[in-house]
């Protein structure tokens, strides 16, 4: 996936119901980690597998052996692709293990990490972002000025459509229109507000709506909205079902945007929905995309983070056939979105193979 110019891109905490879990997990391993017995539950599994092999998160020693990555849910592709790499480590970096914890995803991740309570997390590359500067989800918090990039993977791309007959055909004819921008609270809001305003369309030029994809593809078909913006990756669902049961239009990002897009949104990057991806979709669509970034906290020693990087990049063939997404964690995307400094370790490693100066 390309940077925004052709090139690669560089640049609240844990509730209080989270901390009492951890708390009481912590008292209860004591008590029956001699009987091998294994609680329920994400954070008693990583941290019973932490105790049980005598090292904790963020407590760096000379001889720790045992790693800690943040993912998703369960049944998600962030967990997934966290225990390919789990994988990965056991064979190509012995010496260590790694442990997998489900969690909410990216906001809890960033949380988990900053605080050192795991090595390292798949999150999205805004909310990393943010997190830095003490931005948007993360205002008027304590900022996080210890997150440092790994390396990008797999992305979710924006796929804003609209009906053919609307006679709507790009990001322009939007203005007094209403736009569909996701479910309350998804981050999908934010690429189209971001695309909106690559257009010179602000919050008032155009009147939003917040949907789920289901509800988006009903309302388009109702005509309830004019356009529709789904977040996630290629090809979706919601957007198959939409492009074989009516005519639609994919509205462009066009290319003479992205240099206002780098310059105000350094964590989005460029992509392509390639031609005949949706029934009727006869031409590539230029779009914007949110890579999953690797992050780690400073205090992970360089050489860790070195090996770990390595062990990713240089066996992403392995990592596919565990998750198809996995074919994306790779070096040609390794920077993509990434507005984070990254770590020492994984720097070392970019410049190795001419990816950073």
């Amino acid at each position: 996936m390309l940077g925004f110019d052709g090139s690669w891109p560089h640049s609240f905490h844990d509730s209080t119901d989270m901390r009492s879990q951890r708390l009481k997990g912590d008292a209860q391993m004591k008590k029956t980690e001699a009987k091998g017995i294994l609680k329920k539950g994400s954070m008693s599994l990583a941290v019973f597998g932490l105790a049980l092999l005598g090292a904790v998160p963020g407590s760096w020693a000379a001889d720790q052996k045992v790693l800690s990555i943040a993912t998703g849910g369960s049944g998600g592709t962030y967990f997934a692709i966290g225990s390919g790499m789990a994988t990965l480590v056991s064979k190509y970096m012995p010496d260590y293990k790694l442990v997998v914890q489900s969690t909410a995803a990216s906001i809890e991740n960033i949380h988990l990490v900053a605080n050192k309570k795991v090595d390292f997390a798949i999150v999205m590359p805004d909310s990393a972002y943010f997190a830095t500067i003490g931005g948007r989800e993360f205002s008027g918090k304590a900022k996080y000025d210890n997150l440092r990039a790994v390396t990008a993977g797999h992305a979710s791309l924006l796929q804003a459509a609209s009906l053919k007959s609307s006679g709507i055909k790009n990001f322009t004819d939007l203005r007094g229109k209403k736009v569909a921008l996701g479910a309350p609270g998804s981050p999908s809001k934010f690429l189209t507000m971001a695309a909106l305003e690559a257009y010179d369309l602000k919050s008032d030029d155009y009147q939003a709506a917040f949907l789920t994809y289901a509800e988006m593809v009903e309302g388009l078909k109702d005509g309830n909205i004019d356009a529709s913006a789904v977040f996630a990756g290629i090809p979706t669902s919601s957007m198959l079902d939409l492009a074989t049961t009516t005519k639609i239009n994919f509205l462009p990002v066009e290319e003479s945007k992205f240099a206002f897009l780098k310059k105000n949104y350094p964590y989005y990057s460029k992509a392509v929905i390639a031609a005949n991806t949706y029934t009727g979709q006869d031409a590539p669509v230029t779009t914007l995309a949110a890579p999953a970034i690797l992050i780690t906290n400073s205090d992970v020693p360089e050489e860790v983070v070195h090996q770990f990087i390595r062990t990713i990049l240089e066996h992403t063939d392995e990592l596919a056939a565990i998750h198809p997404a996995g074919a994306k964690w790779n070096l040609q995307t390794a920077t993509d979105g990434i507005a984070i400094p990254f770590h020492p370790g994984a720097k070392k490693y970019l410049q190795e193979k001419n990816k950073l100066n």
